[in-house]
Parts: structure tokens; C-alpha cells; sequence
């Protein structure tokens, strides 16, 4: 197998290559309580917990500079500030494998680096890491699309019955389009509005609902991402605010198989889109 952090690829037959590898077992987190007065448990809900990948890691380099070079190259993505001091924050570990990519994602974890014997001045350094896998799904490592335009909404006059407040520009017309997530596991939709648009919404035939309350002008975005957890505006800064009461960023995912959604809002230029992008999910590496 190949794999990639950030911009380091090791066992690429290069200068890090891996010498064993193992992807541990998921923690089971259960909530079972102890039957009153009897012996036995009541069952509850178990939930998958974090799972740790093992590394180790030998330096292929002509010499002791060379091993100590390789090896601050991959300690380098281990050690990560801008990951190890945010909560809340994962990047993804590629792998490739029967000649196809995919991620998971986690967070690095130890990491033990080249000693100083008498291999790694021959340049065969060792290394041993580990990495916690906090999501249990794999994810294709390429994302798939798909940009839904809108209807221009209609103008001139008013539409019985009258309800406040009055406007003279009629909601456009929803489109539809067809999402496949061509994995075995329910995978995170990402949407992102782009205006000019007034509460725009994008919905599923089972009611599914990622919509926002609000105007976005022809040059503002807002992305819903359910897998970062995130609702940000063009310049990064939250718009969480925006959500409507139906949006819920836990549920917000498609089903193996291809759904059909629909974007909907009120822009009478017709030229809004809503941008849906998501990864082809599997329970299994």
C-alpha cells in the first residue's frame, strides 16, 4: 500500500518506505446497563470509537543526512501545531490500494523517530508512529459534484392569497438533480449556495433539508460542510446563524445509491447556484 499526509508519501518505493503496517479494530463504545436485582445487562446503543494505525517506517537514503532528512519530513506532518492545538480538527491519511485511492480521516498520533545506530548511518533509519482514525468510514480520495442552476423567479404583480410581508417577485422554480453515492455507507453532503439568492434551500424527495435564512449577493457564498461540522461564509467567517430550522448537519447525507435533489430560493437574475459535493463512502478499507 501507498500512503499520504499532507504532502509526504511514504512507501512509494522512495526514501520512506513501510516495513509493516497494521489498521486496528474500532473502539465499541456501549452504553449497557446492569438489570435490576438479576443477573445480565440491558442492551443500549454501541457506538464506533477511534481506531490506531500503526506505522513502521524505514529511511531507504545514501547516509545518515539523508536518513535524518526523511525522517523530518514525515516527523514534520506528525507534528503538526495547527492540528495538534485545534479541537475539532482532522486531516485526512491517504492510501492507495488494488489501484484506487481513499481516505480516512484522524488525527496523528505518537511518533518515534530515527535513533542514530549503526543503520541509520548506512541511511535505514527507523521510525515507529501511530495514527487515530476518529471517523470509521473510508472516503474516496477524489470528491465527485454537481452544480444545480435555478429558475429565474417571476415578476409583476401579486399572488393571492396575501400574506405580509408583500412582494411583487415570485419564488423561482425549483431544479432537480441526480446525486449518486456510488460507496456502501451514508456519506456527508457539502452544499454551497452561491447568490444572488434569498432563502435558498436544497431538499431531498425523503426530506432531507440544507436551506439558509437570508440574501446572499451575487459575489457571497456560504458552504454548509456536515463532515468539517462548519458553516462558513466566503471570507471563512461563520454563518452558522443562517441555518434554517430544518437544517440538520447530523442528518444531512446520502444514502448509497443515487437521490434526487432539488434547489429552490428566490432569484429573479436566474443565475444562483447551489454546488453539492460529497465523497463516495465505505465501511471497509
Amino acid at each position: 500500500m501507498i500512503f499520504k499526509i499532507g504532502n509526504t508519501t511514504f512507501n512509494d518505493g522512495g526514501i520512506l518506505r513501510v516495513r509493516a503496517f497494521t489498521a486496528g479494530a474500532s473502539d465499541v463504545i456501549v452504553q449497557d446497563a446492569q438489570r435490576s436485582q438479576r443477573d445480565g445487562v440491558i442492551t443500549g446503543r454501541d457506538y464506533l470509537g477511534t481506531a490506531t494505525w500503526t506505522f513502521d517506517i524505514d529511511t531507504r537514503t545514501g547516509g545518515e543526512a539523508g536518513a535524518a532528512s526523511a525522517d523530518a519530513l514525515l516527523h514534520a506532518e506528525w507534528n503538526n501545531p495547527a492540528i495538534r492545538t485545534n479541537p475539532n480538527t482532522t486531516v485526512p491519511l491517504s492510501y492507495q490500494m488494488a489501484g484506487r485511492w481513499r481516505r480516512v480521516y484522524g488525527r496523528p498520533g505518537k511518533y518515534a523517530g530515527i535513533n542514530g545506530n549503526t543503520m541509520t548511518k548506512l541511511g535505514i533509519g527507523r521510525i515507529t508512529c501511530d495514527f487515530r482514525v476518529t471517523d470509521p468510514l473510508h472516503y474516496d480520495d477524489v470528491a465527485s459534484s454537481v452544480v444545480l442552476t435555478i429558475v429565474p423567479g417571476s415578476t409583476g404583480g401579486l399572488m393571492a392569497p396575501l400574506a405580509s410581508p408583500l412582494s411583487t417577485v415570485r419564488s423561482s422554480a425549483p431544479r432537480a438533480g441526480n446525486v449518486t453515492n456510488a460507496g456502501d455507507a451514508a456519506t456527508a453532503l457539502k452544499v454551497t449556495f452561491h447568490g444572488p439568492v434569498t432563502n435558498p434551500w436544497v431538499r431531498s424527495a425523503a426530506g432531507m433539508e440544507v436551506g439558509l435564512n437570508g440574501t446572499l449577493a451575487y459575489d457571497q457564498t456560504v458552504t454548509i460542510d456536515p463532515l468539517a461540522g462548519t458553516v462558513t461564509r466566503q471570507d471563512g467567517t461563520s454563518a452558522a446563524g443562517l441555518l434554517t430550522r430544518k437544517t440538520r448537519m447530523s442528518t444531512t447525507q446520502l444514502q448509497p445509491g443515487t437521490t434526487v435533489l432539488s434547489f429552490g430560493g428566490t432569484d429573479p437574475t436566474g443565475t444562483a447556484t447551489a454546488t453539492l459535493a460529497w465523497r463516495n463512502a465505505y465501511t471497509s478499507i
